[in-house]
C-alpha cells in the first residue's frame, strides 16, 4: 500500500480542537469531563476524468471523519490537468497558492468536502472501518450549485496498531485554566468504497491510503 501524503490534509488536522470546553458558570471551581469516539482518514489520488462537469484529470484529496454519536467529516479535492506520465507537485497550489514553478500540471478548481450527522463504525479490534452517509461538496469561494455525493468508505486494517497522546494546557483571558489529554489507538487500512461517483479502487490506477481508529479524551479545567 502506497501512503500519500497530504501536507493539506495535515495542515488542517492540526489546527482542529481537541475537543470543545465549555466555561463553567461558577467561579472558584473544578470540573473534569470524559469522552470517547471513533476517526478516519483517507487520502487518495484519482486519475482520469470525472462525471458531472469536474474539470481536470488527476483529482487528489483527502477526507477526516470524527466523532462519537454526531460524526463529522471535513476534506478537500484539488482538481489538477497534467501532460500526460506527469503528476501535480506534492502539497501545491491550495488555498489560493501557486503550484511550485517546476510543474507543468494546471490547477483547475479546489472544492470542499463537509458533513455531520454521518455514520462510522470501528470495530473493537480495529480490522475494519465504515463510513457511510452524505457530504456537501461545493467550489472554492462558494461558486456554483453545492453538490450532495453519498459517501461509503471502508477500511480494512494491515499491520498493527499504534497508540498516541497529546496533552495540552493553557489559560483563557478570565484567568480560567484548561487541561486536556487525547490519546489515540490507530491501525493503517486499504481504502475501498466510493464518495459519489468516485471510486477508490475501481481502476488500476488508483492510489489510496488511509487510517482509523478510537479516541479518548479527557478535560479539566478551574477557575479562578
Amino acid at each position: 500500500m502506497k501512503r500519500i501524503t497530504s501536507g493539506l490534509a495535515a495542515a488542517v488536522c492540526a489546527v482542529v480542537p481537541l475537543v470543545a470546553v465549555a466555561a463553567p458558570a461558577e467561579a472558584g471551581t473544578r470540573w473534569q469531563q470524559r469522552s470517547t469516539g471513533s476517526f478516519a482518514q483517507t487520502d487518495w489520488v484519482e486519475m482520469g476524468t470525472l462525471p458531472g462537469g469536474v474539470p481536470g484529470n488527476v483529482h487528489v484529496g483527502f477526507l477526516r471523519a470524527e466523532g462519537d454519536k454526531n460524526v463529522m467529516a471535513f476534506g478537500q479535492v484539488l482538481d489538477w490537468t497534467c501532460p500526460e506520465g506527469e503528476m501535480p507537485p506534492a502539497g501545491g497550489g491550495g488555498h489560493g497558492e501557486e503550484p511550485p514553478a517546476e510543474t507543468n500540471c494546471t490547477l483547475d478548481a479546489e472544492r470542499f468536502m463537509f458533513g455531520d450527522g454521518l455514520s462510522l463504525a470501528v470495530d473493537r479490534k480495529l480490522s475494519t472501518a465504515r463510513l457511510t452517509g452524505t457530504l456537501t461538496v461545493e467550489n472554492h469561494g462558494g461558486e456554483g450549485t453545492p453538490a450532495s455525493p453519498p459517501v461509503d468508505i471502508t477500511w480494512t486494517g494491515v499491520g498493527g496498531t499504534a497508540s498516541s497522546t497529546v496533552q495540552d494546557t493553557f489559560t483563557d483571558p478570565n484567568g480560567t485554566r484548561y487541561y486536556t489529554k487525547r490519546t489515540e489507538t490507530s491501525r493503517e487500512g486499504t481504502v475501498s468504497g466510493r464518495i459519489g461517483a468516485m471510486g477508490f479502487d475501481d481502476d488500476a490506477d488508483d492510489v489510496s491510503s488511509g487510517y482509523f481508529g478510537t479516541f479518548r479524551v479527557m478535560d479539566r479545567g478551574t477557575t479562578p
